[in-house]
């Protein structure tokens, strides 16, 4: 049988007991409020794959799969800070842990931003850029107006809508369509780039498998 370094083993525990409470902290807050980004996150990276059929498919994944209770929920600070408040800290520690968060759901948007780059197709890309030309939004009817003629088909405009809606990037409130302010901040994000392969050559890939 091996023996334990129970050397290693103390030194192991020195380093953890030897952590700051603030993370711990941080860890209990962060895992009530970003528990559904989280699980959003996990079941889109569940099945990402770089220039693979199943990614750049939009179309065909997305038809049919509009949110079952309307808009998806957008965490905001207000409710950050009503789970510091139920959390014995001081002020100065509700700061740090709200410092933390902030940092960490920028360098999380920026990776989900990346994964957009291969997610969203060029369609999408294009709706995304036609919508912020609207302050204050645009309708269902101008939307299928202008944009009959450029995608053909119906299923195909319903699933970009589709595909903006589940990632944030608009809201619709009744027949009003409005960018958000995640949809507008991806839009102008400088390393925002076109990356989805192009639908035919998709098509191609799922006829030719290998």
């Amino acid at each position: 049988m091996a023996q334990v370094d129970w050397k290693l083993v103390l030194e192991f525990v020195k380093v953890f007991l030897s952590w700051p409470p603030i993370v711990g902290l941080a860890i209990i807050v962060g895992a009530r409020y970003f528990r559904t980004e989280l699980r959003n996150l996990i079941n889109r990276v569940s099945s990402f794959k770089i220039l693979g059929q199943e990614l750049v498919t939009q179309q065909a994944k997305l038809e049919g799969e509009a949110p079952a209770d309307g808009n998806p929920p957008v965490p905001d600070d207000g409710a950050m800070q009503q789970e510091l408040q139920n959390l014995e800290v001081t002020p100065e520690q509700q700061a740090q842990i709200k410092a933390l968060f902030d940092a960490e759901r920028a360098a999380s948007r920026m990776w989900e931003y990346r994964y957009l780059n291969y997610f969203f197709a060029d369609s999408t890309q294009d709706v995304l850029d036609w919508l912020t030309n609207f302050q204050n939004g645009t309708t269902f009817d101008a939307y299928e107006t202008y944009w009959m003629h450029r995608i053909y088909i119906a299923n195909e405009r319903h699933a970009v809508i589709n595909a903006l809606q589940m990632h944030q990037c608009i809201q619709i409130d009744g027949p009003t369509i409005s960018i958000t302010g995640k949809g507008r901040e991806y839009a102008q994000w400088p390393e925002r780039r076109r990356l989805s392969a192009p639908r035919a050559e998709v098509l191609a890939g799922v006829g030719n498998p290998g």
